[in-house]
């Protein structure tokens, strides 16, 4: 899970490199994030306490779902990401 947070991170911040190869989950979902003819659907279950002692984990929680709650714009940070990815290694070869 750590991947998978480092991964929503690195899209939310429009990093030039997303660390997909992490984990096996991270790149197993690589295409449901990344591909343009992307027809999935991404869900976000975040379980919550309402007990006092659990505020921060909750609140953390819901800063971690809340980072995908905007799937169509990660796409398009996402492709945009990898589009100059592709244009800086044509670049360079």
């Amino acid at each position: 899970m750590l991947a998978l947070k480092e991964c929503i991170r690195a899209m939310g911040d429009k990093a030039d490199h997303v660390p997909f190869r992490a984990s096996k989950l991270t790149l197993i979902l690589r295409d449901s994030f990344v591909s343009k003819q992307n027809k999935s659907k991404v869900v976000m279950i975040a379980c919550i306490s309402p007990g006092s002692s659990s505020a921060d984990h909750s609140l953390n929680t819901l800063r971690y779902a809340d980072r995908l709650k905007d799937n169509s714009e990660m796409h398009k940070m996402l492709n945009e990401i990898y589009e100059k990815k592709n244009e800086n290694q044509d670049v360079q070869n």
